[in-house]
């Protein structure tokens, strides 16, 4: 069964866009030392959001079909050459058997039916075409402000909803769709991020989604209250640094 994904509207899509860091060139620069993968002629980048990733991809493969079950996110994408996007769900991909040299997924598989999903990917990838999906995850790691994770998890994160969803890529239900043995790997970036900033990334997290989209509380309320919260860790507005991990699974399609 999907987990329930708040992503789907114009409001989310925009803040989305806005408050969101970009690491997944650093993710699939992982990815690639343990495939090992050349240069795709074309890729499939699922659950592309607002195309962040499907930039990223493009930069290291020949074609990307990006796809999102959302036409709120996909609205908010940047057009990018090379790069067509497609409504479609993770479960129902618009491809034909053995098309694809690549597939990515970044900070969406938690989303999908992960037993469709990857039997899609599997149809849709050809015989030794590399799977990559990877994540990021922050848990209020800022660099000489060690305080503030405790108010990130011990008092904000608790005041908001917790939305269904698959945590982890499941490596077992992967081999038995059709892939061979993954490969997990975790790494760390750094983030420059200004208290704006900041709160504008914790007003795109997926728990504030669902806050904002049940109509629990405004997007502007909710922005005011962080700010006020964070505060107290960032008096001012000079950038601090973020350290978010990087989380990414790799595997190939069997013969």
């Amino acid at each position: 069964m999907n987990a329930n994904n708040p992503f789907t509207g114009d409001p989310v899509a925009r803040r989305y866009t806005r408050g969101r860091p970009y690491y997944h060139g650093a993710a699939l620069d992982l990815a690639e030392q343990q495939l090992g993968m050349g240069r795709p002629r074309l890729a499939i980048d699922v659950g592309c959001g607002t195309g962040l990733s499907s930039r990223a991809v493009r930069q290291r493969a020949e074609r990307v079909i990006a796809l999102d079950a959302s036409l709120a996110m996909l609205r908010s994408a940047e057009p990018t050459a090379g790069v067509h996007y497609i409504a479609a769900d993770a479960e129902r991909i618009p491809l034909p058997d053995s098309t694809a040299d690549l597939a990515t997924v970044g900070s969406a598989f938690h989303w999908f039916d992960q037993a469709r999903a990857l039997a899609e990917l599997a149809r849709c990838l050809r015989p030794g075409a590399g799977l990559v999906v990877y994540t990021d995850a922050f848990y209020g790691n800022l660099v000489a402000r060690a305080s503030f994770g405790n108010w990130l998890t011990g008092t904000y994160l608790p005041s908001l909803p917790r939305p269904t969803r698959h945590a982890y890529f499941d490596p077992d239900l992967a081999q038995a769709c059709g892939f061979n043995r993954s490969d997990y790997t975790q790494d760390e970036i750094h983030v420059r991020l200004t208290r704006a900033q900041l709160a504008d990334y914790l007003l795109s997290q997926s728990n504030a989604a669902m806050a904002i989209e049940s109509g629990d509380v405004a997007a502007d309320t909710l922005r005011a209250r962080i700010i006020t919260g964070i505060t107290p860790f960032l008096p001012d507005d000079d950038p601090v640094e973020a350290i978010f991990g990087v989380r990414v699974w790799t595997t190939t399609r069997q013969p």
